[in-house]
């Protein structure tokens, strides 16, 4: 699992994430849709439901990463070990 930050443009080490159940049930959902096809080149959104917060998702894949289908930023984290 890799997460970034893209406002300050940098990784997070540690991240709590605070859910109402309709945000739970939106994730869960965005997930279910990713997994339909783990090698797409998708992601989903997921928008908190009182604030302008939101969470991008995507499935990191070897294939993926391979082919660096992500910004240099991206492929910068998601190559960290």
């Amino acid at each position: 699992m890799r997460m970034l930050d893209s406002e300050a443009k940098r990784s997070v080490r540690t991240l709590q994430l605070y859910v109402s159940p309709a945000e739970a049930a939106n994730l869960r959902d965005a997930l279910i849709r990713l997994l339909t096809d783990p090698e797409a080149n998708e992601h989903e959104h997921v928008f908190c439901d009182h604030s302008a917060r939101e969470m991008s998702l995507s499935i990191v894949t070897s294939a993926k990463l391979a082919a660096r289908r992500y910004t240099a930023l991206e492929q910068a984290i998601l190559d960290e070990k």
